[in-house]
């Protein structure tokens, strides 16, 4: 029997402890989280976000009263998300699991998977098979909707970046090699994370991070096999342009059917 794998990576401790410092809760990312607090307003049903990380998005929309629930891969991401929703008096079921996985039929007037956290998936089979359960989890008429940056953006090594945790702590982020696999259409890349406390570097981790490259009629069409019908794409964030060649992320809205 074929497998589906998941993610071939995880977020450890300190890339955790590093995506908390750098997206932290509520914090908006191009416009994001107006987006979707405007096209979810209203939603009277549960609402799903797979890969919910710290809970940088779930927070602001259980604020605004929509009744999110979440799962990750990471229990290290999910202690921070259910720290950052105790901080705002906040309840919300977050629980481990995987968009390959993880299904539960008819449940959902609406789930979405922002920030590209898509293209974390190992390949197209993954990601295919990941949206097939997303939409057997929804109520017929339910909406996806899903942020895909364009390929361009991975192959940037970044350089190094540094965050200040404290009076003693510093933690580091490098981009360490960047590799396109042309056939698999892949980008990875090798991430070094580092903990220095007083000038000595006590904590290092590696992680291998994939990235899958779509283009807009390439998903448009994945999503339709998996079930989707009146797709609606977006760029950057705004429901008045176009998602052209140029923008900086596309959003797709994708409508369930029965």
């Amino acid at each position: 029997m074929t497998q589906t794998r998941s993610a071939d990576w995880d977020y450890g401790e300190l890339s955790a402890r590093v995506y908390e410092l750098d997206k932290p809760v509520g914090k908006s990312l191009n416009g994001d989280v107006e987006f979707y607090s405007r096209r979810l307003a209203g939603t009277e049903g549960d609402i799903l976000e797979p890969a919910v990380g710290t809970g940088r998005m779930l927070v602001p929309l259980v604020r605004l009263g929509l009744n999110v629930t979440g799962y990750d891969t990471s229990a290290h991401m999910l202690n921070i998300c259910r720290r950052n929703l105790d901080e705002a008096g906040l309840d919300a079921d977050v629980f481990i699991g995987d968009m390959t996985s993880y299904v539960k039929p008819g449940a959902y007037e609406a789930v979405l998977v922002p920030t590209g956290s898509i293209v974390l998936l190992p390949d197209r089979s993954a990601a295919v098979e990941a949206l097939r359960l997303m939409h057997a989890s929804l109520r017929p008429g339910g909406r996806l909707f899903v942020d895909l940056p364009p390929s361009r953006h991975f192959t940037d090594p970044g350089g190094l970046r540094h965050w200040q945790d404290g009076d003693d702590d510093l933690l580091t982020l490098q981009t360490m090699h960047v590799d396109v696999d042309p056939l698999g259409l892949r980008v990875v890349r090798w991430l070094r994370y580092e903990l220095w406390r007083k000038g000595r570097l006590v904590e290092t981790q590696l992680q291998n991070s994939g990235l899958l490259c779509f283009e807009v009629e390439e998903f448009l069409q994945v999503l339709h096999e998996a079930g989707f019908a009146d797709v609606t794409v977006y760029g950057d964030y705004d429901e008045d342009a176009e998602a052209g060649a140029d923008a900086s992320i596309w959003t797709f809205e994708a409508v369930s059917t029965d």
